[in-house]
């Protein structure tokens, strides 16, 4: 019986993982938090894809594709800790939340309380229903990292419907605490959405101990399988209650009898799915995920720690402004730094072999399992030369 390794994943694991993308071959990539790149698991799964579709026409659906989504959805409820009923696909985080959003009645309850470091696609979500009576409330960062707890809980009150928020803010990197914000939300009677695209795959989840209602996730960035994929996961006791207000032919109970007329709602996560998925992203989203349990959660987690650690001392070593927590253990993979003039210097690190990030005002670095302690040297001892020349 083999033994589960423990412990962070070392620079000669990783430096395996790095040969599996080509993308290393013309640059060091640092950029997981806006896409992750692809393996030649990922590519030899779209060729997969094409061979299918070529092979078999109209009958891949049932013999190949639906099959994948299924297989896309048990590897995403199973790096949550969900089961897979709980667990649909969306399009986009914005088409997951258009569908978790759609089965609030506002009537009673009207805000929703958001972060103002969330992602501009959460608060949108329920901006563009002011003219239904919705208010955002939006809870604020003092220090432009992280949101205190005590923010949302004055925030939370009788009127809430739910908050909607990160569980790693994608411009700090900070980890929110998830349990404690369910927490808050459940005892002012309204419930809690989250946005987990920058932690599954970067860090450990578990919906079950987070007890959250709804997480969304994706295969786009640290899940390694391209866009076009999301998924919704469901706490399974509210599914039975949730009626949606948009729809499509895939949330039907039984899309194939083709009844126009009449439309049932599955007993699964199901309710909440649109129309056709983009099959192609479920072949890579498997590979990317195939990966990821392979080399586990916990260790990644682990691993991202320790390069990210490296990152915050050199930038601290060169006074450069840190704009993420500190602490690794608040941390996901997510790294901001100040510099001078960011925008240039993202382009001149990508003139010299390196793939980071620009935010207004910030160079965002995030390195994934597959990156090497000389990947992140490489990279700090060259922004120090692009700071120097400028």
């Amino acid at each position: 019986m083999t033994e589960t390794a423990t412990g962070p994943l070392s620079d000669a694991e990783a430096a395996k993982y790095r040969d599996e993308f080509p993308i290393f071959d013309h640059t060091i990539y640092l950029n997981s938090c806006s896409l992750g790149p692809p393996s030649r698991r990922v590519q030899n799964a779209l060729r997969q894809y094409a061979e299918d579709w070529s092979q078999y026409g109209a009958p891949a659906w049932w013999l190949r594709w639906l099959p994948q989504l299924e297989a896309a959805k048990e590897r995403f409820a199973r790096l949550i800790g969900a089961d897979v009923d709980e667990v649909t696909i969306s399009h986009s985080v914005s088409s997951a939340l258009s569908s978790v959003a759609s089965t609030f009645d506002y009537s009673d309850r009207s805000e929703v309380v958001c972060a103002d470091l969330d992602f501009p696609t959460i608060p949108y979500q329920w901006l563009a229903k002011r003219r239904d009576g919705v208010r955002v409330r939006f809870v604020s960062s003092p220090d432009r990292i992280a949101v205190p707890e005590a923010a949302y809980q004055q925030a939370v009150g009788r009127n809430t419907a739910a908050i909607a928020t990160s569980h790693v803010f994608y411009a700090t990197g900070a980890i929110q605490p998830v349990r404690r914000l369910a927490e808050i939300a459940h005892d002012a009677g309204a419930r809690i959405i989250v946005d987990g695209y920058h932690a599954v795959g970067a860090i450990p989840v578990n919906v079950k101990d987070l007890d959250v209602d709804f997480y969304i996730g994706g295969t786009l960035k640290w899940l390694l399988g391209g866009p076009g994929l999301t998924f919704i996961y469901v706490r399974r006791e509210l599914i039975a209650e949730l009626q949606p207000t948009i729809s499509g032919w895939f949330a039907s109970a039984d899309q194939f009898a083709f009844d126009a007329e009449h439309l049932e709602w599955p007993d699964t996560a199901d309710r909440l799915e649109l129309g056709t998925p983009a099959v192609a992203t479920a072949y890579a989203g498997v590979a990317g995920m195939d990966m990821i349990v392979e080399a586990e959660p916990g260790r990644i987690q682990q691993r991202i720690q320790a390069l990210t650690d490296d990152v915050v001392r050199r930038a601290q070593r060169a006074g450069y402004g840190v704009f993420s927590p500190l602490d690794s253990t608040e941390r996901a993979g997510i790294v901001m730094l100040e510099v001078s003039r960011p925008q240039e210097t993202v382009a001149a690190l990508g003139q010299r072999g390196f793939t980071v990030d620009y935010r207004p005002g910030l160079v965002r670095v995030s390195p994934h399992f597959y990156n090497t302690e000389s990947d992140v040297a490489a990279l700090m001892d060259a922004l120090d030369d692009v700071q120097a020349s400028l």
